[in-house]
């Protein structure tokens, strides 16, 4: 099987679990079902990068068909940040205040579940079917480079430029604005998903440090679940004043944790730097 195929097998894959998870969750936009189409976005939209350095797939095809992958993320976002929440809420130990800030949850994601099934409705599956097969004709009809060594190249370029992205984000980086944090996590993503295509594409490809951003992605994930939590604490003391004392406690635990990963998070940020500072020589197995 020669890379070129392999490409356009890891495309079918991609999009097939995009279309039928866009299809469950209209169905039934539960907590599994909203992680693993969250998941397959990311996934689709790094592999459009990979595509865009590699085939002769057209341009505008791949930002439109990008667009329509970003239309599902963003349509799950809110919805996805209740589902994490009312299970963290849930675990807390029970009081008046406790019990009314889940009811609170609880309306906020059904309404979100709502909002979600008619912006995934909205999306025109069929003609994104179409377009998908106009890229997939564009990967085929023009492979990239013809020889390993060049396919090779041109994959390592999408793994730079994904590492380029995590570089500017961590210049940028402001532990104490969570949109500086989310940003980050965001091009992690992006980087991982793009070193892992690689990876399978060209087996000489290795990228070690793609398992450090997946580490460090997780760690970033649990602070974006506790600044959201904080907020939503904020929200409902200031609506619900005789219930402050009930959460003080939990809100107290919600600041302990974020406390917590903020540290871990700030001992890696280095070590993630100089992983990404010189991708080159990673990127090869010897």
């Amino acid at each position: 099987m020669t890379p070129s195929v392999t490409l356009v097998r890891v495309f079918d894959r991609s999009w097939a679990a995009w279309l039928h998870g866009v299809q469950k969750c209209c169905r039934k936009p539960a907590r599994r079902q909203v992680h693993e189409l969250r998941v397959d976005c990311r996934r689709l939209e790094a592999l459009l990068d990979v595509l865009g350095h590699t085939t002769g797939a057209e341009p505008r095809a791949l930002r439109r068909l990008a667009r329509v992958a970003g239309e599902a993320l963003d349509a799950l976002s809110p919805l996805r940040d209740d589902q994490v929440q009312h299970r963290r809420i849930s675990d807390a130990t029970s009081t008046r205040g406790t019990e009314a800030l889940l009811d609170d949850q609880e309306r906020r994601e059904k309404r979100h579940k709502k909002r979600a099934r008619l912006a995934l409705g909205r999306i025109d599956l069929a003609r994104a079917d179409a377009l998908a097969h106009r890229v997939r004709r564009g990967v085929v009809r023009r492979q990239g480079a013809p020889t390993p060594a060049d396919r090779t190249r041109l994959l390592l370029a999408a793994v730079d430029a994904a590492a380029a992205g995590i570089r500017s984000r961590l210049a940028q980086v402001d532990v104490a604005r969570s949109r500086s944090l989310h940003k980050l996590r965001v091009a992690l993503k992006r980087f991982r998903y793009v070193a892992e295509i690689a990876e399978e594409v060209a087996p000489a490809i290795r990228i070690p440090s793609h398992t450090i951003a997946r580490s460090l992605q997780r760690r970033l994930g649990h602070l974006h679940d506790d600044d959201v939590l904080t907020e939503r604490l904020a929200r409902f003391t200031a609506r619900n004043r005789k219930h402050r004392g009930d959460v003080r406690a939990f809100e107290a635990g919600v600041d302990v944790d974020r406390a917590r990963n903020l540290r871990g998070l700030s001992r890696s940020l280095s070590t993630l730097s100089a992983l990404v500072a010189d991708v080159p020589h990673l990127r090869t197995a010897r």
